[in-house]
């Protein structure tokens, strides 16, 4: 073999030996395996820190969530607590505990009602609760609550709003006659009626032609005497502990319930006084002594002696609320809604009250309320339906009336209008009646009823027609607003009251709310990241 063979032989040895192949191989897959968990460790981590965000978001807003409850749990306590204008300091939510050795916490903080800077203890009514002006959030609070996880915070405010009134076009404590509207000298039921007996007047019937247009309530047994339809839909709420015929007789006893009836309802009590609308009432919007108010679209007309106004026009309340006391000197008439006088009253805690109304308003007495005249709002479509926001709110410590004078003499007792028996006199020659009236308002008799005066009178050449209402009407006692004549004849008026939708989400100004129920939360909205405060 040459040597050039040789040379050859050694290089295609050299070329064909597989040492280190192996190395280089495992080298490329270190290589591309390291490059693949570096990838993986990098993408890891960064999912670690989303989903550790995402954990402290979630447990944030539970903590959040923790608050609320817990200050439910103080207005379960104490339905009074939010007049405190106190919250829950921060406080960390038992057995929190997360693995980086955090926990979450809260921290609750009462809002002032818009427009004003804090609320106040003294005055909580003013500083915390919403007036007209918030909408559909008037008469409610807001608190806010804030949760806290690791870095993460978040924060809902809760709006409360109480059972009310106006979730129905017809409320009663009692149905019986209010003792004040019965012949004669006021019975003890009067002073004692929270333990009434049969001195209380008998039960007043839902009877065949009677129809509750909307959700009603009562704290009483229903007496019914025949097929009265009530409720509209199966959305609107029936609720009474039961009916009955409790007049005896041989009427029967089969109402039309269009809506739910519910015997279990929550009850709803009535405040003992109208009192606190005082408290938030302007000095410029306060009287004293008997008051006439004749409302003019965005302006009122007042008449008042002590003031001395005569018929001056005043704006329209800032707050939306007129309250009218009795002088100090005492009011000294006892009402009967048989022959009232409409003279004599200057130092009494009276409004008389009529005219149209462009904006929401609240009008207040610790005496009694005297509709002379329409009332409503001059915003109304072809079918008498209200096109605005404008609610009107009439607040009576005693009776919300109809005014109805008879021409005349006649007894205290009840169909004794003049000799003639009742009907008579004849109710042409009476002064200032109204005939078909029409209320545009949300009533509230807080000691007595709404009634008509001389409610036996007046069923005769011509009749007065129908009394219809839109809106509510809340009393303590059912009130009389006519009786049945002879030969089927009616004196009085006859009953239209139909429910204002509106007041689902709406009411006036400051309207009163019963007592002994609790707040409920109406709305939770969390508020932005970007805002300190909402």
């Amino acid at each position: 073999m040459t040597i050039r063979t040789k040379i050859q032989a050694s290089i295609r040895r050299r070329l064909s030996d597989e040492r280190g192949f192996t190395m280089l191989l495992a080298l490329f897959v270190l290589v591309v395996t390291t490059l693949i968990l570096s990838g993986a460790y990098v993408a890891v981590l960064s999912d670690t820190h989303l989903s550790r965000n995402d954990l402290d978001q979630k447990r944030a807003y539970a903590a959040a969530q923790a608050g609320i409850q817990a200050y439910n749990y103080q207005l379960n306590q104490n339905e009074n607590y939010w007049q405190t204008c106190t919250g829950i300091p921060s406080t960390t939510v038992p057995g929190s505990t997360d693995t980086g050795g955090g926990s979450e916490s809260y921290l609750v903080t009462p809002l002032p009602a818009t427009g004003v800077s804090a609320c106040n203890s003294s005055n909580a009514l003013a500083t915390m609760i919403e007036g007209a002006s918030a909408g559909s959030a008037s008469g409610s609070f807001r608190v806010q609550s804030t949760g806290t996880s690791g870095n993460v915070k978040r924060t809902i405010v809760a709006q409360y709003k109480p059972p009310s009134f106006l979730n129905y076009v017809y409320y009663t404590d009692y149905e019986t006659t209010d003792p004040s509207a019965l012949p004669g000298s006021p019975s003890d039921c009067e002073v004692h009626y929270p333990n009434r007996g049969s001195d209380c007047g008998g039960a007043i019937n839902f009877i065949s032609g009677d129809s509750i247009n909307g959700p009603l309530h009562s704290e009483d047994t229903l007496s019914i005497c025949g097929s009265p339809t009530l409720g509209r839909t199966v959305a609107d709420a029936v609720e009474a502990p039961a009916y009955t015929n409790e007049t005896g007789g041989t009427c029967t006893n089969s109402p039309n319930i269009v809506g739910t009836y519910n015997a279990h309802a929550t009850s709803l009590q009535p405040p003992s006084s109208n009192a606190t609308l005082l408290s938030v009432t302007n000095s410029a919007d306060h009287f004293t002594g008997a008051t006439t108010l004749t409302l003019n679209g965005s302006t009122i007309s007042v008449t008042n002696t002590a003031a001395g106004d005569n018929n001056t026009t005043i704006p329209w309340p800032s707050n939306g609320v007129i309250y009218v006391s009795t002088s100090s000197s005492g009011c000294g008439i006892i009402y009967t809604p048989f022959n009232p006088s409409y003279t004599g009253d200057g130092n009494c805690g009276n409004v008389y009250i009529s005219g149209t109304y462009t904006q929401s308003l609240t009008v207040a007495t610790d005496n009694d309320i005297i509709i002379t005249g329409n009332l409503e709002p001059t915003a109304l479509n072809s079918s008498g339906v209200p096109t605005s926001n404008a609610l009107l709110g009439l607040i009576a410590d005693e009776f919300v009336r109809i005014y109805h004078p008879v021409a005349g003499t006649r007894g205290n007792s009840r169909d004794a209008c003049s000799s003639g028996g009742f009907g008579a006199p004849d109710v042409t020659n009476d002064t200032g009646t109204i005939y078909n009236p029409k209320i545009y308002a949300a009533i509230l008799a807080v000691s007595h009823s709404f009634i008509v005066d001389n409610y036996d009178c007046g069923g005769e050449s011509p009749a007065l027609g129908t009394l219809f209402v839109y809106g509510a009407i809340a009393q303590l006692f059912r009130g009389p607003v006519g009786t049945g004549g002879s030969g089927g004849a009616s004196n009085g008026y006859v009953k239209s009251y139909n429910y204002d939708d509106r007041l689902q989400s709406e009411e006036p100004p400051y309207f009163l709310n019963p007592v002994s129920a609790q707040w409920y939360v109406s709305r939770e909205t969390e508020c932005a990241a970007t805002s300190s405060s909402c």
